[in-house]
């Protein structure tokens, strides 16, 4: 049978079945279950990322787990979005059922659950006699071998620190916890998230809790170990008997309860990467460079020795979304507002709208003891941070896994049909904080009544879903803010992402004379999860400025954040221009990792957008030193060579260009073959 399910967001799920086995099918993906347990393939963009079948590997009665009769049953979703399977399977000794709910984005959320055999209706009855034999399961592993080139860069989250290849790396776990793939393997602590992928796709796994969990070493929980042909991400769920199940009684350990673990999966990319991932032309204002006064008062009155307003100099220099930070908002990430924030961001609105430019206000990820709706019911257990400013207020990290999240989509909703912005820049909303406040369901106490932390993985994104939903029913967009921490499981519910607070830190502190290079295509491209990324910039010159921010970034096709209205927006508003005069959505990009350019310097790289017979090229030094003359040869023969910004004549009828580019410095040419 086959059933398509109609969903408004996103692309359509389907799903087949032929009684034994499953495929499941969204946007560019397909998962297949069959005679293994949990999927058998994983397919993204006509790639196969397993290198074989996913298997529960473990011990039993002190021999290797063997399991039988694996069998798929579909089951269709009430709500028109999601479809699930149920799979039965045995071993001599145990049941394994697995149940998987997937959504129309592709996430899934699996449940395993362990049970050991029971009597017979005859033995129950005492018409049979009863099985006593051994029931000991000390050993049970969740194993996905994933092929080695849909495996070449990782990403874990919490950054903490990890042995990679035996031994645990120099330097902060911040910087570690993304990269290329090591030699020959990782192991973890338990993690809320571990992703690999490459520069097309990736897969994720994820985890809420740890409970029934017990692994031999809390250094080794999650493993990616690299073999000939594949990755294996080895999640150690059990290494010896679980303690529940200890005491067998009299009969073998008939009527033990059942053992459950919950394990999130998503595949990327989750949806189509814009045609133009350069559309928005946005600047932030009162990000990290701070405005002494009001927004009303900053935006419109002119700057130093200037007559026009800065809301029509941001105009004319080619914004068309002006994101305002917290301090528009007297009470930090509050739904509910002041007369003072109504009036401003009312008026913010109309005179942006009348300049056809949209709005896009910030909301955080706090809960303010200004507010009255502040409660410690709603707050993220063991906070560490509070945020601190004017007016007089702190503001620590809520949890979003109870009923504040339902008064906060209310309020959300309520507010923009009221104020009619064009969207919502959320800060860290969609990371998936550690929380044990039992006040709203986080948390668990094991068997000595420890209180151990959750991560509220599946409110995220239950929150990030109702969010894109509001918002997207009224036309807008929702970007979205997290450190290096970015929750595959709410990826979809964004519309672009801004990250690089981590590495721009090292920047800022003068650390890194070299861009990260596998840092920033693990996960800074956007291209293969499937959302456009900006990344964040806070000069602080000359360590620091907007043209090296862009050197870094133009290379992997993004671009940096302006957050100042004068300098870098001069520049940035530059690049969009060459960018608006070069048909992207009809050209296909080539990275620097993937094209037919030779550069005699390998620390200058050249990546380029080709449509018909003309390219938009990016040149950058990703080193904090002059490159001295650096020697590029073009694939074809060029016409013409011109600096795409300011439209100077570079070269022409030549097949090879010389350059000389400052430490991190970059040009924009665009060559006509």
């Amino acid at each position: 049978m086959k059933k398509e399910l109609e969903v408004k967001s996103l692309t359509p799920i389907t799903a087949d079945s032929d009684g034994k086995s499953c495929e499941i099918s969204v946007w560019n993906r397909k998962y297949t279950l069959s005679t293994s347990p949990l999927l058998s393939s994983v397919i993204s963009g006509g790639q196969e990322l397993l290198a074989a079948p996913m298997r529960l590997v473990g011990t039993e009665n002190g021999k290797e787990l063997v399991i039988s009769d694996v069998c798929s049953r579909l089951m269709y979703g009430n709500d028109g979005s999601s479809v699930s399977a149920c799979q039965y399977m045995q071993s001599p000794r145990f049941i394994m059922n697995t149940t998987l709910e997937a959504e129309y984005d592709g996430c899934m959320d699996w449940r395993i659950t362990v049970a050991t055999h029971g009597p017979t209706v005859a033995q129950a009855f005492g018409l049979a006699e009863s099985d006593k034999g051994a029931r000991e399961l000390t050993r049970l592993w969740l194993e996905i071998p994933l092929r080695k080139e849909c495996a070449a860069s990782y990403q874990y989250v919490p950054a903490c620190e990890a042995i990679i290849d035996g031994s645990i790396p120099d330097g902060l776990p911040v910087m570690y916890h993304i990269g290329a793939m090591p030699k020959e393997s990782i192991a973890l602590p338990f993690v809320q998230q571990v992703f690999l992928g490459n520069d097309e796709i990736g897969f994720s796994v994820f985890f809420e809790s740890d409970e029934n969990w017990q692994p031999a070493d809390s250094k080794r929980v999650i493993e990616c170990v690299r073999q000939d042909d594949a990755v294996i991400v080895r999640i150690h769920l059990l290494d010896s008997e679980p303690v529940s199940w200890y005491d067998k009684g009299d009969n073998g350990g008939h009527n033990l309860m059942p053992l459950s673990f919950r394990i999130g999966m998503q595949v990327t990319p989750v949806k189509p990467f814009p045609e133009n991932p350069y559309a928005e032309k946005n600047v932030h204002i009162d990000c990290f460079k701070k405005i002494p006064e009001n927004y009303e008062d900053f935006l419109f009155k002119p700057l130093a020795g200037d007559t026009e307003t800065v809301i029509d100099r941001i105009k004319r220099m080619g914004v068309n979304t002006l994101y305002i930070h917290e301090k528009w908002n007297d009470i930090q990430n509050s739904p509910f507002l002041t007369v003072e924030s109504a009036n401003r961001l009312r008026l913010i609105v109309e005179e942006a709208h009348k300049r056809g430019m949209k709005v896009i206000p910030y909301f955080g990820y706090e809960i303010s003891t200004m507010s009255p709706m502040y409660n410690e019911k709603y707050l993220v257990g063991d906070i560490s941070w509070h945020w601190y400013r004017f007016p007089w207020q702190r503001a620590p990290q809520v949890c979003y896994n109870g009923e504040w999240q339902d008064i906060y989509v209310e309020a959300m909703e309520r507010l923009m049909d009221e104020f009619g912005f064009d969207g919502l820049y959320l800060d860290s909303i969609n990371t998936c904080r550690a929380c044990n406040n039992e006040k709203h369901g986080c948390g668990y106490r094991d068997r000595e009544g420890k209180l151990h932390t959750t991560y509220p993985v599946f409110a995220v994104r239950k929150l990030m879903k109702r969010l894109c939903a509001m918002v997207e029913k009224r036309g807008g967009t929702i970007c979205t803010h997290s450190s290096a921490n970015f929750p595959v499981a709410a990826l979809a519910f964004s519309h672009c992402l801004w990250d690089g607070e981590t590495v721009q830190g090292e920047f800022l502190k003068g650390k890194l004379k070299r861009a990260p290079e596998e840092y920033y295509r693990a996960v800074y491209t956007g291209r293969n999860l499937g959302v456009p990324i900006n990344i964040l910039c806070y000069s602080n010159p000359p360590t620091w400025t907007f043209r090296q921010a862009m050197a870094n970034a133009l290379p992997f096709g993004i671009i940096p954040k302006p957050v100042d209205v004068e300098q870098p927006l001069e520049d940035m508003s530059g690049v969009w221009r060459a960018l608006d005069e070069f048909p992207i959505s009809e050209a296909q990009w080539r990275p620097y990792f993937d094209n037919d350019v030779r550069v005699s310097d390998d620390s200058v790289r050249f990546s380029y957008y080709k449509a018909g017979n003309e390219m938009l090229c990016f040149v950058a030094n990703m080193v904090n030193e002059p490159s001295g003359c650096v020697s590029i040869i073009l694939p074809e023969k060029a016409q013409s060579v011109t600096d795409a910004i300011t439209g100077d004549a570079m070269a022409s009828d030549t097949s090879e260009l010389s350059i000389e580019l400052d430490g991190f410095d970059y040009r924009i040419a665009r060559i006509k073959l």
